[in-house]
């Protein structure tokens, strides 16, 4: 390291720590209460945990997450202080709970951080530690399986002796210089095999430290309202002093170190094989001790989360716990999308049936069937609904929303959307309850088969599970009979302008504004007067709604 470079280490060390003592965390922690945080939140990362630990049939699939913009409402949940925090509320969000109790345990816990501020500050300034990005990766380390302790491990042990033994030997005969050169190339080779293993581990160690030191402290935290985190926490408490005294060498962050530091430890690896032998000797506690530190990490992180939710609702004028139930049952009055500034609340009722929902472009169809979806997964994930009030069904959701064509594989949207649609089918017929939320079903083909494929699907779909499912084709409202609800987004056109109250109605829509939008949008009136005339035309000689039930009859 060349002096300017030491010289600016210096320097950026002193505005660090200068910068540490002008901090003021508690008061920063009460500033920030039940705001939104800002940050730039690495989401892969963030996943790590739940990928490595979710089971498949109790987590929302990747393909709703993405329809219902998860990324998006995590990131506006998300007032975690560790990163630990962060990927066990992402985790949790995306896991249902069928547990009624849990479900309720996660809701008493809001209420509780909201109302203890000492409780919640003392919990979150302990949390400091594993605010660092490099704490994202106490998850692979501790729920990924340890490497296999080598057989002949014993040899490595002679060997770095051994090394030890001919360097200082090289002082009083030379020529065992020879003898350590061969040394360091049979320990180069051990370090890029076993040591290849390995390396990827070295950056949770740390991390493992920290998590150790913040569950001593956390141990001494009073506890008079019986968190189940911290009883796991105190449970675990011994364990945690007797392993932070066995990591040593492994805990230290040599990401924080010089450069000149990285290189002599880098030539103490090479020559006496010192991170191996060390990892060799921990490797038995931390497996002995693995189930343990993965609780440990739930415990910390879920603290963390139901605080970030606590702050959350803090901070929202319309939220509530909901009421579930084992039926095809939705009421709900007031339901809001977090993601909107200033959202509309809606009214929905359905007992035994599905709802089709109409109106035109922008008024609010798909907005709303995500705003029931994602209400329905929070139900059951983190238990809380943005509503005044609402029962909602214990419901596996599953959606086909944001189709696109994929060009690579030469797929087109509608048939990315059939393949979609038929594990639907396969999904209905067995296991929990579902709700299947569908944006314009079947919108890539004609008209005539179109309205038959829909009506058969959504026939089959009604007749089994909840289906919510948005329309331009009128037809479907009579083709379905009573098994939808049918209700309608409208938009009013004056004035030579255009409006939506986002107001969901009951019955079908009648609107036929849509010739009406393309004058105020500025079509040539030559195109216009021809769309009415024609409009006009069609409905003299069909009606205002072409007669499809010759062709789609109830059976």
């Amino acid at each position: 390291m060349s002096l300017f470079d030491s010289l600016r280490w210096a320097f950026a060390s002193g505005a660090e720590f200068l910068r540490g003592l002008r901090r003021n965390p508690l008061g920063e922690l009460r500033a920030g209460w039940g705001k939104p945080v800002e940050r730039n939140r690495d989401m892969e990362l963030i996943r790590m945990y739940h990928d490595l630990v979710a089971e498949p049939e109790a987590t929302v699939d990747e393909t709703t997450w993405r329809d219902l913009a998860g990324d998006e409402v995590f990131a506006k949940l998300d007032r975690t202080r560790s990163l630990p925090g962060r990927q066990v509320l992402y985790h949790q969000m995306r896991t249902y709970i069928w547990d009624d109790a849990r479900l309720a345990e996660r809701a008493r816990q809001y209420r509780l951080f909201r109302r203890e501020a000492a409780l919640r500050e003392e919990i979150q300034l302990a949390l400091r530690p594993l605010e660092s990005r490099r704490a994202g990766w106490l998850a692979p380390l501790l729920v990924s399986p340890l490497p296999e302790r080598p057989h002949h491990a014993w040899r490595w042990y002679a060997l770095s002796t051994l090394s030890l033994g001919c360097l200082v030997g090289t002082y009083f005969f030379p020529p065992l210089f020879l003898a350590v050169l061969a040394l360091l190339v049979v320990n180069l080779v051990i370090n890029e095999t076993y040591g290849r293993t390995i390396t990827p581990h070295y950056r949770g160690f740390a991390q493992i430290y920290h998590l150790l030191a913040i569950v001593r402290n956390l141990a001494q935290v009073p506890d008079a309202h019986g968190l189940p985190q911290l009883d796991a926490i105190r449970a675990q408490a011994p364990m945690a002093a007797d392993l932070q005294k066995k990591l040593g060498w492994l805990a230290r962050d040599r990401s924080q170190m010089g450069e000149m530091a990285t290189v002599f430890i880098g030539l103490l690896n090479l020559a006496f094989l010192l991170d191996i032998l060390a990892f060799l000797r921990t490797l038995e506690a931390l497996r002995r001790h693995q189930p343990g530190l993965v609780d440990l990490l739930e415990a910390v992180g879920s603290l963390d989360a139901a605080i970030s939710v606590a702050s959350y609702l803090e901070g929202t004028p319309c939220a509530c716990e909901p009421q579930l139930v084992d039926e095809r049952r939705i009421e709900a009055t007031g339901l809001c999308h977090p993601l909107l500034a200033d959202p509309v609340g809606n009214d929905l009722a359905l007992v035994g049936q599905s709802a089709l929902i109409t109106g035109s472009n922008m008024a609010g169809k798909t907005t709303f069937i995500r705003t029931v979806a994602l209400n329905v997964i929070l139900a059951q994930t983190l238990h809380l609904v943005l509503a005044e009030k609402a029962t909602l069904p214990r419901a596996i959701v599953q959606s086909s929303i944001r189709r696109e064509d994929h060009l690579a594989s030469g797929q087109s949207y509608f048939f990315a959307e059939i393949a979609r649609v038929r594990t639907f089918l396969e999904a209905a017929e067995a296991g929990p309850l579902r709700l299947f939320v569908i944006d314009e079903v079947f919108r890539g083909t004609n008209t005539v088969e179109r309205i038959a494929s829909a009506t058969a699907v959504l026939r089959h779909l009604g007749a089994r599970q909840l289906a919510l499912v948005t329309t331009h084709d009128l037809e479907l409202q009579e083709l379905l009979g009573e098994a939808y609800g049918v209700f309608h987004f409208e938009e009013q056109v004056a004035d030579g302008g255009c409006t939506f109250d986002y107001r969901l109605h009951p019955g079908p829509t009648r609107s036929r504004n849509a010739i009406a939008l393309l004058r105020i949008n500025g079509y040539p009136e030559a195109v216009t007067d021809e769309a009415l005339r024609l409009a006009d035309q069609i409905a003299a000689t069909f009606g205002d709604r072409p007669d499809l039930g010759a062709i789609v009859r109830e059976p």
